[in-house]
Order: structure tokens, then C-alpha cells, then sequence
């Protein structure tokens, strides 16, 4: 009986203390607890090349590339061809018929260029002028212009002609235009000179006075040669 009474009042007290906050490790229920997280792996993203150029890196150009790194192939450049010059030939002595005893009259000769070209590829002059200075001459009549064409590397050349008549102002200039049409035979040169020379005379076409032949001062040239 006693033992039934006190394994009763063990028990109400029991059912008392559930109820206080005192927290009594054999009679509490035992909480799992939870499972440790592992962490994700994290990776950084790779860097970026940086943009600020390097002021002590001397800037080289590299070579073109396509899309997927293939050097691309470069133009070359033409090059440029610049006509071999040639020696000219020695020019032959002069026939003495171009000459007279006589005192030179002409006081000065000029001409408005010294390269006549034919063709059609290039621009150039096509014609020349011939102004000359002649000092007063008892009986002087005419003042003509003769010419001819000397190649530049051979022993080719034309006869003297011409033989135009120069017009004059009446105070001793004498003046005359010579177009390339009227050169004989000009497109059998390539390369020459034009040799010229002018001559006073007589009503008679008696020699007075010539001038000083001249012979590598104008060139006549065609546009191939000159722009090949």
C-alpha cells in the first residue's frame, strides 16, 4: 500500500516538473540535428585583357588577320619602271656649206620650248617658235628657218630642209612657227633631236649670214618614250 502511494506521488510530481522551464537533460527529447551544408564551389570568371595601353611599348603594326586567325595576303605593290637611259652617239662634223665668211647678223635666237612629243597618250607641245634678233644688213631680204631630224642613237638622220620664211615687224625681229606636221618623216624617230638653223639672204637667195647650227637643244620625242 505505502508503495503504491509513493510510486504515485513520484509520478504526479513527475507530471508537475514537465511543466517548468527548468530544462532537465534526461527527460527532454533529443532534436537531430541537421545535416552539415557542404559549400557550392565557386570560380571566378577568367580576367579580361585590359585596355590601358603601355606608353614604353613601341606600337607595331601585325599582320591582317581573318575571323579565324588566318593571315590574310597582302597586296604587293607594283613597281615602277624608269626608262634605261641610253648614250647617244657623237654627232658627225658639220658640213662647212652650213657656214658663210661673213660676220654672224643674228644678235640673239630664241625658241618658246625645247621638247616637241608626238603621239596620242601624252600632253606636250606640238609646235615651236622661233623668235630672232637680226642686226640691220645692207640688202637683206629673207631670214629662213631650216631643219632637220638627228636620231639620238644612231646615224639616222633626215636631209636639211625647210627653208620657211620667217615674218618680221620691220625693226629686226624676226619670228616663225613650226609645227610637227610640218617635220618630214617625224614618225620614223622615236627619240631625236631637232636641229635647226637660220639663214639671212638676198631677194637673190645670195647667203648673207647664218647662225650658229643648232643641234642638241630640242628634242622630238614620242609619248611611249617619254611614258612608257
Amino acid at each position: 500500500m505505502k508503495r503504491s502511494l509513493l510510486f504515485s506521488l513520484m509520478l504526479f510530481l513527475l507530471a508537475g516538473c514537465s511543466g517548468l522551464p527548468v530544462s532537465i537533460p534526461f527527460l527532454q527529447t533529443p532534436t537531430l540535428a541537421a545535416p552539415p551544408q557542404t559549400a557550392t564551389p565557386y570560380s571566378l570568371p577568367p580576367l579580361q585583357p585590359s585596355n590601358t595601353p603601355d606608353l614604353f611599348v613601341i606600337n607595331t603594326e601585325g599582320a591582317a588577320t581573318d575571323l579565324t586567325g588566318t593571315p590574310l595576303v597582302t597586296e604587293t605593290a607594283v613597281p615602277t619602271f624608269t626608262p634605261t637611259s641610253r648614250p647617244t652617239i657623237t654627232l658627225e662634223p658639220l658640213d662647212p656649206t652650213l657656214f658663210t665668211p661673213s660676220p654672224n647678223i643674228f644678235l640673239n635666237v630664241q625658241r618658246n620650248t625645247s621638247q616637241l612629243v608626238w603621239g596620242y597618250t601624252c600632253a606636250g607641245d606640238r609646235s615651236i617658235r622661233f623668235i630672232a634678233q637680226v642686226q640691220p644688213v645692207r640688202r637683206l631680204h629673207y631670214v629662213t628657218l631650216w631643219y632637220r631630224l638627228q636620231d639620238k642613237y644612231s646615224a639616222h638622220s633626215t636631209a636639211w630642209g625647210g627653208g620657211a620664211i620667217m615674218s618680221d615687224n620691220d625693226q629686226g625681229t624676226y619670228f616663225y612657227n613650226l609645227d610637227l606636221s610640218q617635220i618630214h618623216n617625224y614618225r620614223r624617230f622615236q627619240d631625236a633631236w631637232l636641229q635647226y638653223q637660220l639663214v639671212a639672204s638676198t631677194a637673190t637667195q645670195k647667203v648673207l649670214g647664218r647662225s650658229v647650227v643648232s643641234r642638241t637643244d630640242v628634242s622630238l620625242t614620242n609619248c611611249n618614250v617619254l611614258f612608257p
